[in-house]
């Protein structure tokens, strides 16, 4: 099964810059953007979530696509 990678496109500055990051770390992945009912979260910060229930928090667009490579390599 595919690793899934959910965005919001309310909450998130610029969703075509963060999908495409997100991409080159993992090609296989597939990212999903919609409304994800995390604006408490969205309007403080970017972010993004792995799998079901995993929620990965930055100030910034990269900075979330740094942590999200390191958890994507804890994983392998």
């Amino acid at each position: 099964m595919a690793l899934t990678l959910r965005i919001c496109h309310k909450c998130t500055d610029n969703v075509k810059k963060l999908k495409k990051q997100l991409g080159k770390l993992e090609p296989t992945a597939k990212i999903c953007v919609g409304c994800q009912s995390m604006c408490k979260i969205g309007k403080r910060k970017e972010f993004v979530i792995i799998g079901k229930n995993e929620i990965v928090t930055a100030k910034s667009a990269k900075k979330v696509v740094k942590k999200v490579g390191k958890m994507l390599k804890k994983c392998d």
